[in-house]
């Protein structure tokens, strides 16, 4: 890859699927967006469990549904933000504003960042207090 700015080659160049695909930031936004499908869909399905002296479905992070609620939107939100960063990598080699680079790079860093808050401190709680 050319030298260019905030790793990327210089602008208008054309598209090449195969040079995406490749590019190591890519492949790992394709595996957290898989990590988040795993992460809300086995709270969907798995979350939820209900004993033999009960009727009522309760969540498994400390009986709080809203541990349950809340692990499913940080997934989903994931997943969205995830697909989003991955058309801005298909879009991010025709940008040709240095500046506008700097705030992709920059929002993408700072959008994970507060994903991972969110993932390690809201469930890693929420798992800690269950007591299963």
């Amino acid at each position: 890859m050319e030298g260019g700015a905030y790793g990327a080659g210089k602008a208008g160049g054309a598209f090449d699927p195969y040079t995406l695909v490749r590019q190591p930031h890519t492949i790992l936004r394709v595996v957290s967006w898989l990590f988040s499908i795993v992460v809300f869909g086995s709270i969907v399905n798995e979350g939820y469990l209900n004993s033999a002296s009960e009727d009522e479905e309760f969540c498994i992070y400390n009986r709080n549904p809203s541990a349950c609620s809340y692990g499913v939107a940080v997934g989903v939100l994931a997943f969205l933000t995830c697909l989003l960063y991955l058309a801005l990598d298909v879009y991010f080699p025709q940008i040709s504003s240095v500046k506008d680079r700097k705030k992709a790079v920059l929002s993408d860093i700072g959008v994970s960042a507060w994903e991972l808050g969110l993932v390690a401190q809201g469930l890693g709680v929420f798992w800690g207090l269950s007591q299963f």
